[in-house]
């Protein structure tokens, strides 16, 4: 019976059978990846069933998974906060921050103006009176900014803002 020939080589002929460089059989083979036989050479089915296992292992497909649940969740979450966004529920922070300004600046102005416009109504009154009627218009000043509507928000709303200014 002829006894059977295992193919075996040197890393510069396992790099030809792979397609890939004499330099990267190399570092496959002290990543361990590789295994070198006592003699210095590769038993190349081996080699090769290593560097496919290696190069194709299942962490891969785990890997492309979890990104392909990652992607998918993220545009869920994008698609919730555009119907959210439509619905009035959630505002961009710029939006915010345009209407925010525009409403502490509008306060700002109010709460200055009190003093010209109370001077002759209080002059002369009593205390009571003074600190009844200034907390009476600093109240109604405050109550302002606590009616929020999401419509202050919308396109409409600024684009009808800029008409005014």
């Amino acid at each position: 019976m002829a006894e059977k020939i295992i193919p075996r080589g040197s890393s510069i002929g396992l790099a030809r059978l792979l397609g890939i460089t004499d330099r990267r059989v190399r570092q496959l083979t002290e990543q361990g990846v590789l295994s070198r036989q006592a003699e210095g050479d590769f038993i190349y089915p081996e080699a090769i069933e290593e560097y496919y296992a290696y190069k194709y292992k299942s962490n891969e497909e785990v890997d492309y998974m979890a990104e392909k649940a990652l992607h998918e969740k993220t545009k869920r979450e994008l698609a919730e906060l555009e119907l959210a966004k439509r619905r009035n529920e959630v505002h961009d922070a710029e939006d915010v921050q345009i209407v925010m300004v525009d409403m502490l600046t509008k306060l700002r102005s109010q709460l200055l103006g009190l003093p010209t416009k109370m001077a002759k109504l209080l002059a002369e009154r009593d205390a009571s009176y003074i600190d009844a009627a200034l907390t009476q218009e600093i109240e109604e000043r405050l109550k302002e900014l606590s009616d929020y509507s999401p419509t202050m928000f919308s396109e409409e709303a600024f684009g009808n803002e800029e008409e005014n200014h």
